[in-house]
């Protein structure tokens, strides 16, 4: 190996050292305060203890934010996989060219327009149908915003010969639903589990909706970490906040090992 490539290694390596350290500094700065003695934010941390964690899951109102967050985003998961792998399926299944990419820009604009603006249109639309307050008004604002992610995510791993297949199930005899649940769905599950957990982290992460539809009953726990700030500035926010980049990582570890499992189930046919 020559001097030139040594040296290219090298400050590659070190390049891709530094953006680990500058991704997870925020993470571990905020993991290291919430573990905190002390009475207030203050880095680097003053001692250590794990009550700032046992405040936020004895406050019944911490514990109201969570479950509010995990039910929400089960709904918005829920919603946005279900349209955004049909919407995906659908835009890989028009043949013309400039059409599919006329329908991927379409679909893609909710990630072009601020989440305030999008919540503030939606909270006299939703003021209306009687959904402000309700798990279901955040989960459908919030799916809004995960579809194009979901669709991004399911277009990223659909290929003609997935299309191929589906038409030779329907020539041996499948109808079009069995096709789909039995060839489609089997071949784009990567893209519907990575596009699955997206849409859930965006729920969980997101503040914007539930400060604009969630009112005094569906809070969630971002929005509960924003109220407390307003009040005061102990290190709970901190606990709260490590405990949704634990989620996050989870989900994202989770949804990385079934993406793996689903390209080895579908590769091991082809090598036997």
């Amino acid at each position: 190996m020559s001097l030139a490539r040594i040296a290219f290694a090298f400050v590659s390596a070190m390049f891709l050292a530094w953006v680990v350290v500058y991704a997870a500094a925020p993470i571990l700065v905020g993991a290291s305060v919430s573990v905190t003695g002390g009475d207030f934010l203050a880095f680097p941390p003053d001692g250590f203890s794990g009550r700032w964690y046992a405040t936020i899951f004895a406050d019944p109102r911490w514990r109201a934010a969570f479950l509010n967050s995990i039910v929400i985003a089960a709904l918005c998961t829920v919603v946005a996989t279900a349209l955004g792998t049909l919407t995906a399926y659908g835009i890989a299944s028009a043949s013309n060219r400039q059409l599919r990419r006329a329908l991927v820009v379409l679909f893609i604009l909710p990630l072009a327009v601020p989440h305030m603006s999008l919540a503030m249109a939606l909270y006299p639309v939703f003021a209306r149908l009687d959904l402000i307050g309700t798990h279901v008004g955040v989960a459908l604002a919030q799916a809004l915003y995960s579809l194009p992610l979901v669709v991004l995510a399911v277009l990223a791993v659909i290929r003609r010969r997935d299309l191929q297949l589906e038409r030779a199930a329907r020539t041996l005899g499948a109808g079009p639903i069995a096709a789909f649940r039995l060839v489609v769905l089997p071949l784009l599950s990567s893209g519907i589990a990575v596009g699955a957990v997206l849409a859930f982290m965006t729920s969980f992460d997101d503040v914007t909706a539930p400060i604009f539809l969630s009112g005094s009953t569906a809070g969630t726990l971002p929005k509960a970490m924003l109220d407390a700030l307003a009040l005061s500035s102990d290190p709970s926010v901190m606990a709260a906040s490590t405990v949704i980049a634990l989620v996050g990582l989870t989900l994202f570890a989770l949804g990385a090992a079934l993406s793996r499992r689903s390209e080895r189930s579908k590769s091991a046919p082809a090598a036997a």
